[in-house]
């Protein structure tokens, strides 16, 4: 007796770690159903008070995507870079003030493509563009530095910040697909922050002492260049009308056989017609 309950306990753990271990696959295949991974590269153009030339630095990062329906993408992305700028003194050729920092920045959005909307989904279409809406916060030190012009001894510390500040990002990038899951993508995004001392800069004085405080919020603009991989192919099925053309472009990704069938002979056939 002892035996056979030992044998169905055997039988039970196997079973449950069989359905367990099962269970936690599928998981894991749902959730990357559809997810892609971007990492990218490329550079931020700042446009807030303290620039007048010199606003182009570079920035690095990554973003994921899951599809949500056949057209919308969630999406989260995380940036690291550093920023720089000039400001001039009016009418002259000499700088007043400059100032570098880093920062990081996260973002929670979506992707929407149009053209999975208008006309169908096409998985196998080789450029897809998109638009991107993302809400996010970024961290950033920055550091102000008296310019030539100032009085002050050039490239002194004027002031140093450290803050963090939400921010509200919308733009645009296009998909150039090399495989069904991997392509190239290109973005361009506008970013508004919330802040403004992201280049440490609030107020500024004139010649005579008069303290002036400078436009509310900093503007900056990232364009980058990335790859992206699709993890598992979503659940979300082409339009109908795309059937054939995504037969023939999905045949086209794989290598044809160049061997040729050999027919048998007209004289062959004939000696062997009933």
């Amino acid at each position: 007796m002892q035996q056979y309950l030992k044998k169905a306990l055997f039988a039970s753990i196997i079973l449950f770690t069989t359905v367990s271990s099962f269970g936690q696959y599928y998981k894991r295949n749902q959730f990357l159903e559809g997810l892609k991974i971007q990492p990218k590269v490329g550079f931020n153009m700042f446009y807030g008070d303290l620039v007048s030339e010199k606003r182009t630095k570079y920035t690095l990062g990554v973003a994921a995507e899951k599809e949500l329906s056949s057209y919308i993408n969630g999406r989260v992305d995380l940036s690291y870079g550093s920023m720089q700028g000039t400001q001039l003194l009016p009418g002259l050729n000499t700088a007043y003030a400059t100032f570098d920092n880093t920062y990081i920045h996260f973002n929670v959005g979506a992707t929407f493509r149009p053209l999975d909307l208008a006309y169908g989904l096409f998985k196998q279409r080789r450029v897809s563009p998109y638009i991107i809406g993302q809400m996010g916060v970024m961290q950033f030190s920055s550091t102000e530095y008296w310019g030539a012009g100032s009085g002050n001894p050039e490239g002194s510390v004027w002031r140093e910040v450290s803050e963090m500040a939400p921010t509200f990002s919308m733009g645009g990038g296009v998909s150039i697909f090399y495989t069904s899951r991997l392509s190239i993508n290109a973005e361009f995004i506008g970013s508004f922050s919330f802040n403004d001392r992201v280049d440490a800069h609030d107020v500024w004085y004139m010649a005579d002492g008069t303290v002036v405080q400078t436009d509310s919020n900093d503007f900056f603009y990232v364009g980058t260049i990335g790859v992206s991989y699709l993890f598992s192919d979503s659940r979300w099925k082409n339009s109908p009308k795309y059937n054939r053309k995504a037969y023939l472009r999905t045949r086209s990704l794989y290598k044809v056989s160049n061997k040729k069938i050999k027919r048998p002979s007209r004289g062959r056939t004939k000696r062997y017609r009933r």
